[in-house]
Parts: structure tokens; sequence; C-alpha cells
């Protein structure tokens, strides 16, 4: 199979694994009626999804350095199938809710950076990183596709058949996968003893730790965006008197993540072929003034509203595929897995703290309904991008120095 017909399958089996990512999300503002759940309890069951990932990530992207990443892409995407079933059949609550977002966490944590393994252990290192900010963008592909599903299937039917046709789309991903991608296994340096789970190597190597660290505020502030952006425009619309539906809504929301894709891939090539540090640098700082403002326009005309919502996604979105491009560049010959893995534990970290967080703050500061608490929230969002511009430098710096 040609690099290109690899990539174009992988980006494709993504879309489809991910059609379960935005269910909660989508429909946050319906299950917090129905569910009679505060924002914290919504913030956990946004964030306990990523907390599955990184529960999940160390042992099935770690194992990609001695066994074959397919294995563990079919056997993820499996979980993923009966994760989104078992939700559409027996969620009833918060607590039911929390289990099977849970393992929706798991499946993405054997199937995004397994399938980045996939390409890693059948090309060439040119062809990998060509190909690695397409298939990082394929991630903000499937989130917009979740995303406008959700909503479009959400608007005209009952919340159980979202989550049923997820777990088909998830289907047709092994189906995909299993038919089409050649087993192979991974390139193991015969002179490696190191233990595939034994990570403490990685952070030997500053350069990855630098660019793991910089993921980490990164996804925080990515996924607390995603999963809190559909009642962020619900506020925005009812506070500005404007009629909008919620399928309408969360086709914003899909094409946000749209956005991201080119967003991503523009700023990997910047890095690639400039300063990479640089880049991730202006990018992240354009961030954080813009998440720290979005909040407290919630009450300004709502397309105004909907167009900076739409810049700030794309600002978050250009620094993605840059800092995972960077940890994989940092990381060594025999320890990619190793370094991959701990770069999707420290980032979904991030990722499950973030919306957590976010519903936190707006509890404590007036919630949903209330301009300052949604502008504190966004403060709390851009805090990720801060944090991670300031860590990813200083590690740079120190891993220059020792270095030189």
């Amino acid at each position: 199979m040609s690099p290109v017909t690899l990539l174009v399958t992988l980006c494709i089996a993504q879309v489809l694994a991910m059609t379960s990512f935005a269910n909660f999300a989508a429909l946050l503002p319906d299950f917090v009626v129905l569910w009679d759940l505060s924002n914290t309890e919504a913030g956990w069951i946004g964030g306990i999804y990523y907390a599955g990932y990184v529960t999940a990530v160390p042992l099935l992207v770690g194992m990609t350095d001695s066994v074959d990443s397919k294995r563990i892409y079919l056997f993820s995407i499996g979980i993923g199938v009966i994760a989104s079933l078992g939700y559409a059949v027996l969620a009833e609550g918060f607590w039911s809710a929390m289990v099977f977002r849970f393992f929706s966490g798991v499946a993405l944590a054997g199937t995004y950076m397994p399938g980045l393994q996939i390409l890693n252990d059948r090309l060439s290192a040119d062809d990998r990183q060509r190909t690695l900010p397409w298939y990082l963008s394929a991630f903000s592909l499937g989130t917009a596709a979740s995303f406008y599903m959700t909503g479009w299937f959400g608007a005209r039917f009952e919340w159980p058949l979202v989550f049923l046709l997820a777990g088909i789309a998830q289907l047709a991903c092994l189906i995909l996968v299993l038919t089409t991608v050649a087993p192979r296994k991974p390139n193991v340096l015969k002179t490696d003893d190191r233990h595939p789970l034994d990570f403490r190597p990685v952070f030997t190597n500053r350069a990855a730790v630098a660019y793991i660290w910089g993921y980490t505020g990164h996804t925080y502030e990515l996924f607390a965006y995603r999963a809190w952006i559909v009642a962020f425009l619900a506020f925005a619309a009812a506070v500005s008197g404007t009629v909008v539906g919620s399928e309408a809504i969360a086709t914003y929301a899909a094409v946000f993540s749209l956005v991201g894709m080119p967003a991503s891939v523009f700023g990997a090539y910047l890095a690639m072929h400039g300063d990479r540090r640089r880049t991730v640098s202006v990018v992240m700082g354009v961030s954080v003034i813009m998440g720290c403002s979005l909040g407290f326009l919630g009450a300004a005309p709502f397309m105004l509203v909907v167009l900076i919502a739409g810049l700030y996604s794309g600002f978050i979105m250009g620094d993605s595929a840059a800092l995972t491009g960077g940890t994989v560049a940092a990381a060594r010959d025999g320890e990619r897995g190793a370094t991959l893995a701990m770069h999707s534990v420290w980032g979904f970290s991030g990722g499950f703290l973030g919306p957590l967080m976010v519903g936190l703050v707006l509890d404590l500061a007036g919630g949903r309904h209330s301009t300052v608490g949604w502008g504190l929230a966004f403060v709390t969002m851009a805090a990720g991008s801060l944090l991670a511009l300031a860590g990813l430098r200083g590690l740079l710096a120190r891993a220059a120095r020792s270095v030189g």
C-alpha cells in the first residue's frame, strides 16, 4: 500500500472511530435538563472521556514498540463499539454515563496514537514527517463530523439513536482497518532491553519533555473548548435575543473544528520549514489573548461571538500538529511508542482537567447564565496555553544548554 493510500485509509478510519467523540458535548444542554446535572457534574462526564484515555494509553500505546499497532487498534475500536451501544441502551444518569464515556475514551487511546504508529511502522522517516500533519488533522475532521452528526440526528430523533449510530460507524472502522491494513511487526532494536512499559527513559529526553508539556496545556484548552462551546453559544444566542436551534449551534461547533484542520496543517508546515519554537509561541500567545476575551463578549451580537469563537478555535489548533511533530522528531529510536504514550498521557490529562475546571468555575462564578461566569470560564481555558507556553520555552532552553 502506498503512503498516500495508507494515510487516506487511516484518516477515514479515524473519522469513523471518532463519531462518538462529541456526542455528549453536543447534547450537553439537553442532558443537563434531562438528568438534572450541575455544571460540575456535566464537566465530570465531559472530562471522564479523557480520563479513560489517560488510563489506557500507557499500556495501549506503550505496547506499540513491541506489538503490531494494528492489533491494538482493532481491540480498542471494539471497546468503542461496545461503549457507544451501551450508552445508547443503558445510560440513565450521571454514573452510568460516566462508565460508558470512560470506555469511549479508552477506545480513543487505542486508535488515535496507535493509528499514528501504524504509519510510523510502515513509512520512511521523510514520509512520516509529510504524512503526520495530515493524519493529526483528521482528528479535527473527526471532531467536526461528530458534532455535526450529533446535532443533525439529535434535532430529529431521540438521543439514544445518536449513540447507536456512533457504534455502527465504529464497527465500520473496525472492518475497514481489519481488511485493508496489512499486519507488520514494529521495528524493535535488538540491543534495546527496555521493557515496553518502562517510560523512565522518556523523561531524560528534555526536548521531548518540552513538547509533551506544551501539548498538555494545549489539550487542556482544546478539550475544555470543545466540551463547552455548544453550551456557550446557546448562552450567547439567548442573551442576545437570537433565535437559533440546537442543530445550528452544533453545526457551528462542527465548522469550528473544521477550521482547526487547515490551521493545524499550516502550523505544522511553518514549524517544519522555520523555527518550531517561535511558531508555537506566537500561536499560543494569540490563543491566550482570544481566550481571555471571548467569554466576556457573550452578550455581544451573536454572529460576532460566532466569528471570534471560530477564530479562537483556529488558533487553539494552530500548534497541535507542530507540538506532536516536535515530540515525534525528538523521540529516540526504540522509544517512539513510549514517548508518544507519555505525550498522550500528559496531554490528555490536561484534556480531562479542562472540561472539569470550566464546569467548576461556572458553578462558582454564577452559572451558565452569567456573562461573568463565562468570562472567567474562558480565562480558565486560556490558562492552558499560558502555562504551556511558559513551560515549553523554559524546557527547550534547558535542553539547548545541555546539548551545548
